[in-house]
């Protein structure tokens, strides 16, 4: 049913939109000098009294009542005077979630096993739901008020009919504790986020589920920590998920295309939801570490940051958002419920106001010409989507472009994308230009340059006399200049002509530089990230996706020669040292290496006691693999598939380039980095522990430096 409110010029308008949105802002957070001009969010009122952390929020339909939830109670509060009205003893440990019912006569609040519907005005419990085992995480009420989702520890979403005492459909297909649930404006999608926090490196898992069937519709798979939350747009053409990896993806609900993602928070995200107009977002932030705990407005088109501010002394762990979306409610670990004012920064929408059954019935009538209509186009879309004609049209062809002719990956990929009978995953990119310059002080660079510059000219590649003419030619870039040492000079170009790059290990050939490049990326917005391809082997993406489950050790090996220009791992270590933060993930915090002349036996101390070691061999048998040691088995790690060492990592390459979205956290990169300066400092040090934190400080004094000297 099509609200009265909703015209179909505004819905088709909508659908229109999603079909052309840009991904011009899918790498994140805008540089610092925009991020300077966001206004701040005026907070109207702070409640506090709570006896513990407030875990959820609500805000009554009609905007005249404010509900916070915390451990066995909910407080009520008159919107205008801040006033607490009433106190819920609702037991049972934490209130997990709470929700208003549509008409405003109930609240539904989630605590352990069970859903109770308060009556509002009677400050009784009306109805419990039963089934879920363990905590209910969240709670979402249809459009029209008769049915309710809800999400739970157990790793199942169910759908409540409350017109009965039917039990609830069962969604099932979680690996996860589901943390979020939320249901499409026409009720026929059901959205829900999951993920654990004490398993951080695994990842979110956000799916879409038809209501219908009670089938799965689709798993967006881009959280690469837990999901923690989701929410539809108004309009019901977005969907945009939280996470413990610190950002907010948004998605494209037709066809499930991810639009981009915003990473302004700079700690896990909790909470979203769309303003009622549907052009701007509002999420919230915080995780147990101190600080930037944040309320933030952006737009959703560009993720251009509108209003921020910090919003709590602890963890924002909820939000809610009045009907009109002019006032803002969030909850946080330190107490206490903040009221904002957002109607300097967003219009008033059609939203998610609550349907009265009178107005319902009318709107069937006057709109089912017009629901007709949309359900024809909706039609006709969906067959046009499914015309092979349609699917067989190409990506747009990116022309590409290479800075470094001195590594076997310039020339691999060179003549894998510029294959005439090129695989389906590899097509949309063509080598188009490379500039060729090596290192005249690394003999194996210099060597190689005349001849790898003769083997792309065959694939029809042009050579430019300048890292400029370059970009005056081309949409992306890799960076393949096997020395390190030139990396930030030459990024720093490709970063201010705004093209995505690619940069080849070693990333840098220092850490402070590393850290340089990432900054700057930052700076001028442009995706880039960096990677070994032994991260992309069979065998260590499955163990990164679980395959032995929670992993408690591992033992990685690779080649490890030495170039007297670079950190002793930098150079080709870092193949293992990769293998190793694949499956390990990050929160190394210490490093001990013991070293002779033929090997090099590093060994890392993750958070919780886990063990990770590298073993750098530079005599007798090579190789690359590893063991890792796994809840559930222990197994080997293995090598390059079948598919060889370079094309997995290169279909990577083309999905970030289409995409705009980075596979690899830079966070990640900058512990690699910063495990392989420890190890050098253990070893200076005679094989002394060294801790991350402690060459991370002494790194990041000299980035900004470094930063400052090549960004001019």
């Amino acid at each position: 049913m099509i609200s009265t409110k909703r015209s179909a010029s505004g819905f088709l308008a909508a659908m229109m939109l999603a079909s052309w949105i840009s991904t011009a802002w899918s790498f994140g957070k805008l540089d610092e000098e925009k991020a300077k001009k966001a206004a701040p969010i005026p907070r109207t009122a702070l409640l506090s009294g709570f006896p513990e952390w407030v875990t959820s929020v609500a805000i009554s339909p009609d905007g005249k009542t404010i509900a916070g939830g915390s451990y066995q109670e909910v407080r009520l509060f008159d919107a205008a005077s801040k006033k607490e009205t009433a106190r819920l003893a609702t037991g049972k440990g934490y209130v997990r979630a709470i929700a208003f019912s549509r008409d405003g006569r109930q609240l539904a609040v989630a605590g352990f096993r069970t859903v109770n519907l308060w009556g509002v005005e009677s400050k009784k419990v009306e109805k419990s739901l039963e089934g879920h085992k363990g905590y209910v995480t969240g709670l979402a009420f249809s459009q029209d008020g008769s049915r309710l989702a809800t999400s739970g520890e157990d790793e199942t979403v169910r759908l409540w009919n409350l017109a009965g005492d039917a039990p609830a459909v069962v969604f099932k297909g979680h690996t996860y504790p589901v943390q979020g649930v939320a249901i499409s404006p026409d009720g026929k999608l059901l959205a829900s986020a999951a993920g654990d926090e004490d398993r951080p490196t695994k990842p979110g898992e956000v799916k879409l589920w038809d209501v219908a069937t009670g089938k799965e519709a689709a798993a967006l798979t881009d959280h690469k920590k837990g999901a923690t939350g989701v929410a539809f747009s108004a309009d019901g053409a977005f969907v945009a998920s939280t996470g413990l990896d610190e950002v907010v993806n948004l998605h494209q609900t037709s066809d499930h295309k991810p639009l981009g993602y915003f990473n302004g928070h700079g700690r896990p995200t909790n909470a979203v939801a769309f303003a009622p107009d549907g052009k701007s977002v509002i999420s919230v932030a915080g995780g147990r570490a101190k600080g930037n705990n944040t309320v933030m407005l952006w737009n959703r088109e560009d993720g251009e940051e509108i209003a921020a501010s910090d919003a709590h002394q602890g963890k924002v762990t909820s939000l809610a958002l009045s009907t009109d979306g002019r006032t803002l409610v969030t909850g946080s670990y330190d107490k206490t419920v903040a009221v904002w004012d957002l109607s300097k920064f967003v219009s008033a929408g059609a939203g998610n106001a609550p349907v009265e059954p009178a107005v319902a019935e009318v709107s069937k009538a006057v709109d089912a010409k017009v629901v007709q209509v949309i359900q024809k186009v909706v039609a006709e879309a969906a067959q046009e989507a499914k015309d092979p004609a349609a699917e067989a049209k190409p990506l747009k062809e990116l022309k590409a472009g290479i800075i470094g002719l001195d590594t076997s990956h310039a020339t691999a990929f060179t003549a894998a994308l510029n294959s005439a009978d090129k695989k389906a995953d590899l097509a949309g990119c063509r080598i188009v230009a490379a500039y060729p310059k090596g290192s005249p002080d690394i003999k194996s660079s210099t060597e190689r340059v005349p001849g790898y510059i003769e083997q792309v000219k065959k694939h029809g590649v042009e050579i430019v006399d300048s890292i400029d003419d370059l970009l005056e030619k081309v949409d992306v870039v890799f960076l393949e200049t096997n020395d390190g040492r030139p990396h930030l000079e030459q990024v720093i170009k490709v970063f201010k002509a705004k093209k995505p790059v690619f940069i080849d290990k070693p990333v840098a050939a220092s850490l402070a530089d590393a850290i340089a490049i990432y900054d700057l990326a930052k700076k001028y917005n442009v995706p880039c990230f960096s990677s070994s391809s032994l991260r992309y082997t069979e065998g260590a993406q499955a163990l990164r996706k679980g395959s032995a489950g929670d992993i408690l050790g591992c033992e990685a090996y690779s080649p490890c020669s030495l170039e007297a220009t670079h950190p002793d791992l930098f150079w080709y270590g870092i193949h293992g040292v990769e293998t190793l933060f694949t499956v390990m993930g990050t929160g190394c915090q210490s490093v001990t290496r013991v070293a002779s002349p033929d090997t090099d036996y590093v060994t890392g101390t993750w958070t919780g006691g886990r063990v990770g070691t590298f073993r750098g061999i530079r005599k007798g048998a090579g190789g690359y693999g590893g063991t890792a040691y796994g809840t559930k088995a222990i197994v080997p790690v293995g090598s390059y598939g079948k598919d060889g060492p370079y094309r997995p990592m290169l279909v990577e390459i083309l999905k970030f380039f289409q995409t705009g979205v980075v596979p690899v956290d830079p966070k990640e990169t900058i512990e690699i980095y910063a495990f392989m300066e420890a190890a050098d400092e253990s070893k200076r040090q005679g094989g002394k522990p060294v801790t991350l934190e402690s060459v991370m400080e002494k790194a990041k004094a000299e980035a900004a430096k470094r930063a400052a000297e090549v960004d001019r």
